[in-house]
């Protein structure tokens, strides 16, 4: 059940962004968080799921992180281990 609340809330921000006008790739990349807090009303756990949205995006895992079954900082430090 937790799951399927953090699939429907990164889903909901992801919709979000694509309304405030970050609806590329590269728009989502250069994402920054201040001028997303000044044109939004988003609030911190949007933000920051924002913030996870652009990470997985740079790192080729956004499907993975949108479907909650890991964290973009946790992949990308298992990663560097095995490396």
């Amino acid at each position: 059940m937790e799951r399927e609340k953090i699939i429907r809330e990164r889903f909901k921000v992801f919709k979000s962004l694509g309304s405030y006008g970050y609806n590329t790739d590269p728009k989502v990349i250069r994402l920054n968080t201040d001028e997303l807090v000044e044109k939004t009303s988003m609030d911190r756990s949007e933000i920051a799921i924002a913030i996870g949205i652009k990470k997985a995006l740079k790192v080729g895992k956004l499907v993975t992180y949108l479907n909650g079954l890991e964290e973009v900082g946790e992949s990308s430090k298992k990663e560097i281990i095995t490396k």
